[in-house]
């Protein structure tokens, strides 16, 4: 899975694979097949929001900052 975007979300990203493996496969899932290709998830200190978008033509994933 290749990621794109914004540092600290993908830093929040990898640190979901070590302790909610289960939540981000809900994420990828959901990214894939919601009608937008996004999926919406917060950081550890739950103050700062990000977004997962999944690019179908590329196979690619790119995290963006919610503001």
């Amino acid at each position: 899975m290749k990621l794109n975007g914004d540092p600290q979300g993908i830093e929040e990203l990898k640190e979901m694979m070590k302790s909610k493996i289960d939540y981000l496969k809900y994420l990828v899932t959901e990214a894939k097949t919601n009608f937008d290709h996004a999926a919406s998830f917060k950081g550890r200190e739950g103050s700062q929001k990000y977004k997962l978008v999944y690019e179908p033509r590329t196979g690619e994933f790119n995290v963006e900052k919610e503001g």
